[in-house]
């Protein structure tokens, strides 16, 4: 959608009220009645149009941002075992999924919210296996802090032996 301008014009900020009902209209009823049900809407006064605007409005927004910036900071090795003939997956040092709580208890500048480390697949698991989410906000948020620990340690010498081989 970032390349296409037809569709940029169309699912722009703020949506118009005939891109709302083209969207609305292809909900099924089900939906609609649903929602009505649990009282999450109320007809007249609330309509599934006014409900579904910030919804839709929120997901465009999220699949038309540019890309992240980490990209750029891609290793051509695991940044714990230092293979580098396994593929790579990015690893948020401080999770998504706690960033507000980071935010409002002052753990983290902002700034730092968006750190990522390359890791292959065995040790990011290890790393999520290692401690939960708020404890790698907290404490676990650089490379060099993972890296630190006596498991770790012991993971990545015992990882790094290992080959990798496609099926």
């Amino acid at each position: 959608m970032q390349n296409d301008a037809s569709l940029s014009d169309t699912y722009s900020e703020p949506l118009s009220m005939s891109t709302v009902e083209g969207l609305t209209n292809r909900i099924p009823q089900a939906v609609t009645d649903t929602l009505t049900t649990y009282s999450l809407i109320t007809p007249p006064a609330t309509d599934i149009q006014s409900f579904m605007t910030p919804i839709f409005s929120a997901y465009i927004s999220a699949v038309t941002k540019a890309p992240p910036s980490w990209i750029s900071t891609r290793t051509s090795a695991c940044e714990i075992c230092e293979r580098d003939w396994v593929p790579l997956t990015y690893h948020h040092l401080i999770p998504r999924g706690v960033h507000a709580k980071v935010l409002k208890r002052g753990w983290h500048d902002e700034q730092l919210l968006n750190s990522v480390a390359w890791l292959c697949r065995a040790c990011h698991s290890f790393v999520h296996r290692m401690a939960s989410n708020e404890e790698l906000a907290r404490h676990w948020y650089t490379v060099e802090s993972i890296c630190t620990r006596d498991d770790v340690q012991k993971w990545a010498q015992w990882v790094s032996g290992i080959r990798w081989r496609k099926r």
